[in-house]
């Protein structure tokens, strides 16, 4: 079955703007038709949505780009680079994901003052101009 950019961008929830910008950077391929309109097939359509899943991840355009491009290598050395890849964004992720954690702990904390000083367990001493010096 074949789609047009406005069904793409429908089953996708992605902005026709988008859409056109990873195909004209030619992260994956697609087809046109007899008046040069872009036209997805399945394939094309699952490329596309594993390079919106893998920005969601926060991959780079360009290691994007090397892994679609790994992908239509044969041979053991290739699929070692996509392992690297894959690898590389792992790490990444787990730093976000650790960066995230750290937040939430913040936030954590600061609500449990804020709590505290709600049921005047602690002082407010948020407002600078209460603050005893």
């Amino acid at each position: 079955m074949n789609y047009t950019l406005k069904e793409v961008c429908q089953i996708l929830e992605m902005s026709e703007h988008t859409v056109r910008y990873y195909t004209d950077l030619n992260l994956f391929e697609v087809k046109r038709d007899q008046h040069n309109y872009r036209v997805f097939d399945e394939q094309a359509l699952d490329w596309l949505r594993g390079v919106k899943y893998l920005r969601g991840l926060g991959m780079s355009l360009e290691s994007i780009k090397k892994f679609h491009d790994l992908c239509m290598q044969d041979g053991d050395e290739a699929i070692v680079q996509r392992l690297q890849i894959l690898q590389d964004q792992l790490i990444k992720a787990n730093e976000e994901l650790k960066q995230a954690q750290n937040r939430v702990q913040y936030l954590k904390h600061k609500i449990e003052k804020e709590e505290k000083i709600l049921k005047h367990i602690i002082p407010d001493q948020q407002n600078p101009s209460k603050k005893k010096y």
